[in-house]
């Protein structure tokens, strides 16, 4: 995981930079309710964040995914990573909650990927095994795989 890391989004830098300009000079040219409303979009800007997730060596940006199912179905989930997502596996439903959870952070390149399987205990899930990384290698396995059980395209 420590080829992620966090760079400021120059766009969003962009975007709060022409907020504040704009509802300054709705200030001073007394339209407050214009000038309010750009102040309040610029600070909840600010509060979403300045910064984004990238793939360190190629810039590409980080998402990340989080899919549910149902704990008996763990197994499965882990040995189809563990076999690097080979044709061949059962297609895991996926739902929007479960006790078991798979957190997926891929790049947008689809050369970079960190997979965590968790369990839920009470009030929050623990990982069940280590962190699997995968660059370079099989991703587009994982990608169709992921796009399969969950029917939503990635990126």
């Amino acid at each position: 995981m420590e080829n992620i890391v966090k760079k400021i989004d120059i766009k969003r830098v962009s975007v709060l930079s022409i907020l504040i300009v704009l509802s300054v000079f709705a200030f001073v040219t007394s339209w407050t309710t214009i000038g309010m409303v750009l102040l309040i979009a610029s600070v909840v800007l600010a509060c979403l964040g300045l910064k984004k997730e990238v793939y360190s060596k190629t810039g590409s940006p980080v998402k990340h995914y989080s899919f549910y199912f149902e704990g008996e179905r763990r197994r499965e989930v882990s040995e189809a990573i563990n076999d690097r997502f080979k044709e061949g596996y059962p297609v895991v439903c996926f739902t929007s909650s479960g006790s078991g959870k798979l957190d997926v952070r891929i790049s947008k390149d689809r050369r970079y990927a960190v997979i965590v399987v968790s369990h839920f205990v009470p009030h929050r899930y623990e990982p069940v095994d280590e962190p699997v990384v995968l660059e370079n290698e099989n991703l587009m396995e994982l990608c169709s795989y992921l796009e399969k059980c969950s029917g939503k395209k990635l990126f």
